[in-house]
Formats: structure tokens, C-alpha cells, sequence
């Protein structure tokens, strides 16, 4: 959409908490989960820490990527014909467009949770602060109870055997032998993937919005293909709902109508055709009634006489 902040700024401003609180940024909450998930992968395996760092840094590019496109640069939507883009003109057209869309802000009923859900997104990590920032992690205390039992020690951290631990040293296993200096070290890299996707996202979208369309046209073939998922849903539908259709519109088709809806539309048929020629037979003449009755007792006598010389 583009150039929406002066427009919703209320939107602007909760939806700029919540991306930076998904990039992962200090000292939103976001930043403390992110730390923690990271700090614990690290813990089982340099690999997973390498995916999450990555991952990281692909949430900060493309939360900013859609923060830049959204509030910032000129309006690219629907302009009424006859716009001159360049200089101030740009604005005035922007604004024009944006007003004659409709684009304002929501009501209070949608605002205000969204509002209360910027503060919590703002604070809420607060309360889960880890050990290496000076904080006590009361979330991983509060929530060990759920994620492990309590089991006796096995002379792990030098607990006494046979000692139950307390809930807060239940965790994924033993920390690492690492100093104070280690953990603080990792979190600056998962700050600086967040920087690094803010930055790639601000160069590419901002600072030269026509750059992705050229790198796009340099990928040719490989682009196309990631755009459309590696065709992924193209042969799923060839492979899978194409013949289910055709089969299921053969059935319709061949069974339902041609079988089933047959069938009960032909007796209706049959039986309104029987009915027409039966109430033939009440045509009121007296003369009609008893020859119809003289031939039903010639057929009842014939079957009687049929029945006795067998």
C-alpha cells in the first residue's frame, strides 16, 4: 500500500511495536523469547543455534520488508486517472488517494485491544528477564512444573543423590560450561541478526524500492519458481484434484443423473403414464362399466378353470 502512517497513526504505532517485538528487539518481548529459544538450542546443538540465528534474521526482514511497504514511501494504490507523479505532487496524490478510498482508522472496538496488546508486547518480557540480564527467569521457574517432572538427582551439578530438585533447575538438561560473558555474547549475535534484517529490508524497500524488481529479473527461471512455491500447488492439482473432479463429474454425471435421478424420473414417468390410461376406463358410460366387469370375471373364471386343470 505504502504511505499509510500519516493516515492511521494509531495503527502505524502499534504495528511498529509489534514488529520490532517479532524482530526480536531489546527490550520488547519478543527479544526475551527469542534469546531464551535461541540460548537453549545453542544448548543442544551449534546446528540448531545456526537455523535459529538464521530464522531470526529472516523474521526481521520480512516483518520490516512489510512495515517499509506498508506506512512508508508514496501511496501505490488505486489513483485516480491523471495523476502526475514527481515532486509534491506525489503527496497531494497520495493524499487525494488515500482519502478517496476510505483509509482511516479503526474504530475504538478494534483499536483499543490493539492498543493493550502493543503495551503487553512492549512489557511483557519484563517479567521473564534470564539470569544473564540481571533477571531472575521467572517464566522458565513458573513453567518447569509442566515440562518435567520432578525425578531425583543423578549427582548432576554436584545435587546431593536421591535429592529432589527444585523446579527451576528441571530444565533441558545441564547448563553448558559457559561464563556470563558467553550468554551476553550470543544474545548481541541474535540482536544483530534482528539489525542485520531491520537494514536489508530498509536498503531494499526504502532506500531503493526498484532494486528487488531488478535482482527478481536477474533470477529469471529461479525466481518464478520460488514465487510460485516450486509449483507445488500446480502438480498437487494435477496429480490429485484434477482426476478427483473429473471422477467425481463423472459419477454426478453417469450415476447420479444417469442412474439414480434416471430411475426415479422415469417411474414417476411410468407411473403418471399408467395413471392416464387407467382413468380412461371411468368414462361414466354404463355399457363401458359392464363390459370391463364381464371381462374381469371371464379372466377370474379362466384362471379358476387354469387352476383346476393342472
Amino acid at each position: 500500500m505504502g504511505g499509510l502512517r500519516q493516515f492511521i497513526p494509531w495503527t502505524f504505532l502499534t504495528m511498529s511495536i509489534a514488529t520490532f517485538a517479532i524482530a526480536g528487539f531489546p527490550p520488547l518481548a519478543g527479544f526475551f523469547s527469542k534469546d531464551e529459544i535461541l540460548w537453549r538450542a545453542y544448548q543442544a546443538s551449534w546446528v540448531y543455534w545456526l537455523v535459529g540465528i538464521f530464522t531470526a534474521f529472516l523474521t526481521s526482514f520480512y516483518m520490516f520488508r512489510l512495515w517499509f511497504m506498508t506506512f512508508f514511501g508514496d501511496y501505490r494504490g488505486d489513483v485516480a486517472a491523471g495523476t502526475v507523479h514527481g515532486g509534491s505532487q506525489v503527496a497531494r496524490d497520495t493524499a487525494h488517494a488515500a482519502h478517496g478510498h476510505g483509509i482511516h482508522e479503526s474504530p475504538k472496538v478494534m483499536l483499543i485491544p490493539l492498543v493493550i496488546l502493543a503495551i503487553l508486547s512492549f512489557i511483557g518480557g519484563w517479567v521473564g528477564v534470564p539470569g544473564s540480564l540481571g533477571g531472575n527467569n521467572r517464566f522458565d521457574k513458573f513453567l518447569a512444573p509442566v515440562f518435567h517432572a520432578t525425578t531425583p538427582a543423578t549427582n548432576v551439578n554436584n545435587e546431593t543423590p536421591g535429592e529432589a530438585l527444585p523446579p527451576e533447575r528441571q530444565t533441558e538438561g545441564p547448563e553448558p560450561k559457559t561464563g556470563h560473558g558467553t550468554e551476553l555474547a550470543f544474545t548481541g549475535v541474535s540482536v544483530a541478526a534482528a539489525l542485520l534484517g531491520l537494514w536489508l529490508a530498509w536498503f531494499l524497500y526504502l532506500r531503493n524500492p526498484e532494486l528487488p524488481a531488478r535482482i527478481a529479473a536477474s533470477l529469471n527461471g529461479f525466481y518464478h519458481s520460488v514465487l510460485n512455491k516450486y509449483y507445488v500447488d500446480e502438480l498437487y492439482g494435477t496429480v490429485f484434484v484434477k482426476p478427483l473432479l473429473a471422477f467425481s463429474t463423472f459419477l454426478w454425471q453417469s450415476v447420479d443423473r444417469g442412474v439414480i435421478d434416471a430411475a426415479v424420473n422415469e417411474s414417476a414417468h411410468g407411473a403418471r403414464h399408467v395413471s392416464d390410461n387407467v382413468r380412461h376406463m371411468q368414462s361414466g358410460n354404463l355399457r363401458s362399466y359392464a363390459g370391463w366387469v364381464a371381462a374381469g370375471a371371464a379372466c377370474v373364471i379362466t384362471y379358476m378353470i387354469w387352476m383346476g386343470v393342472r
